[in-house]
């Protein structure tokens, strides 16, 4: 096991099901692709499992801020968060709590830690 990654968590959103989190690595160095850098995570919690969320294009409409995923899309707010996952013609909606960054349980750190050095590795 590694050194742990410098992690900054930007946004974190969780319901019974699923916890939903961006994550930054800092200090890769000048010139590292965005996507290298910040990383939309979705921890399924009765798999035990991460999904990466594959980012495509950020805004915000009518007072919510939208990340569109190739999976589906993240809609939310200070208050209220919504992600809509697709799967073929399969269409999945579920209501989130919008969670303080900063509050990200440490076993849940440590396992994006592991998640995010293995994928860097790959």
């Amino acid at each position: 096991m590694g050194k742990p990654l410098d992690l900054e968590f930007l946004y974190y959103f969780s319901n019974a099901s699923m916890y939903v989190l961006e994550a930054k690595i800092n200090g890769l160095g000048e010139g590292v692709p965005p996507d290298r850098v910040f990383h939309w995570l979705r921890y399924d919690r009765t798999l035990q499992q991460f999904q990466r969320l594959r980012f495509k294009s950020m805004g915000s409409d009518g007072g919510m801020d939208y990340r569109i995923f190739a999976q589906g899309a993240l809609h939310f707010n200070g208050s209220e968060a919504r992600l809509e996952l697709h799967a073929g013609s399969d269409r999945e909606e579920f209501e989130l709590e919008v969670n303080e960054p900063n509050s990200i349980p440490e076993e849940l750190a440590a396992q994006v830690d592991d998640f995010l050095r293995q994928e860097l590795d790959a």
